[in-house]
């Protein structure tokens, strides 16, 4: 019995990397996930991007608690990307969409700073080899602190609060 909507004689080619392909735009994430996707991004840009990092968050929290911040975004990137069960993949610092891999790491960090650990530990197996995914939401929830913390920071610089605006 031959189905007619697959066909085993045909070759199936990979579509490309797996957990590369897009699956949405930035500009429609809340906050949160669309600010640990760039941090990601940045941080996998090697040097210059951890600066850049660094100096926003020195921007934000001020000199004395920026060190503990990005003490908190390098502890779960070094879970994450030590305990990958496969290469992590990413798109680029100005791409303005995002992959499978990004969305799931996204997912976790926000799962975990919400308190919804068991999700969390869904999204980071997706990436992270078992041994290694508990550590990782642990983690995630510090990071996605001080991710949201920046994100904040960097929104009240662009449409900073009018001076006769009581905030609650």
């Amino acid at each position: 019995m031959k189905m007619a909507w697959f066909d085993a004689a045909s070759p199936v080619e990979a579509a490309g990397p797996r957990g590369g392909a897009p699956v949405g735009m930035l500009s429609e994430l809340p906050l949160l996930e669309r600010a640990a996707i760039l941090v990601l991004r940045l941080w996998r840009d090697g040097t210059p991007g951890q600066a850049q990092i660094a100096h926003d968050l020195a921007l934000a929290f001020g000199p004395a608690r920026a060190g503990a911040q990005l003490d908190r975004i390098d502890a779960l990137l070094g879970i994450v990307l030590a305990g990958a069960r496969r290469p992590m993949m990413r798109h680029g610092a100005e791409c303005q969409c995002f992959g499978g891999d990004e969305s799931a790491f996204a997912n976790m960090v926000a799962a975990a700073v919400i308190g919804e650990r068991d999700d969390a530990m869904v999204f980071a197996l997706a990436l992270i080899a078992p041994n290694h995914a508990f550590a990782a939401v642990q983690a995630a929830e510090g990071f996605g602190l001080a991710v949201l913390g920046l994100a904040r920071a960097v929104c009240e610089q662009v449409r900073p609060v009018p001076p006769d605006v009581t905030r609650h």
